[in-house]
């Protein structure tokens, strides 16, 4: 009887603050474990991810979409960006008076990536790549 009495008054001594603060903390650990998990997958699955666009040799200069890049040609010269707007990551799919626009919220990108208009203030993502010539083809690889 005298053990019980021992632990009723521990328990009694520990306030409900500290308690709620070793619960959260308990509930943290899981959540922080999946968290970790779901962070490593998309990283794998980026950087295992290769891609490749295959272009005509004589693709005009200018800008050319495809999908989540943009390939901007100067001669011989190719540049490719990530479409994704730095603002809120929505789809770049015009160009106009040498800007590149995006739709959602107008922000505004010169043919090297830079903003020149926001509300994005960050620039495009170059993606490097290899070009293989074959066959009146070039094929990107990123």
């Amino acid at each position: 009887m005298k053990n019980q009495t021992t632990l009723n008054s521990k328990i009694d001594k520990i306030s409900r603050k500290k308690f709620l603060k070793g619960v959260s903390l308990i509930l943290l650990i899981p959540l922080f474990r999946i968290w970790q998990v779901t962070v490593d997958r998309k990283k794998e699955e980026t950087s295992s991810q290769s891609h490749e666009i295959t272009i005509r040799s004589n693709l005009p200069d200018g800008v050319h979409f495809f999908g989540n890049v943009i390939l901007i040609k100067s001669g011989t010269a190719m540049n490719l960006f990530s479409s994704k707007c730095t603002h809120l990551g929505c789809q770049i799919n015009k160009a106009e008076n040498d800007r590149l626009i995006c739709p959602c919220h107008g922000s505004e990108y010169d043919f090297y990536g830079k903003p020149m208009k926001g509300p994005a203030v960050n620039p495009l993502t170059k993606i490097d790549f290899t070009s293989v010539n074959a066959n009146q083809e070039t094929v990107l690889r990123f």
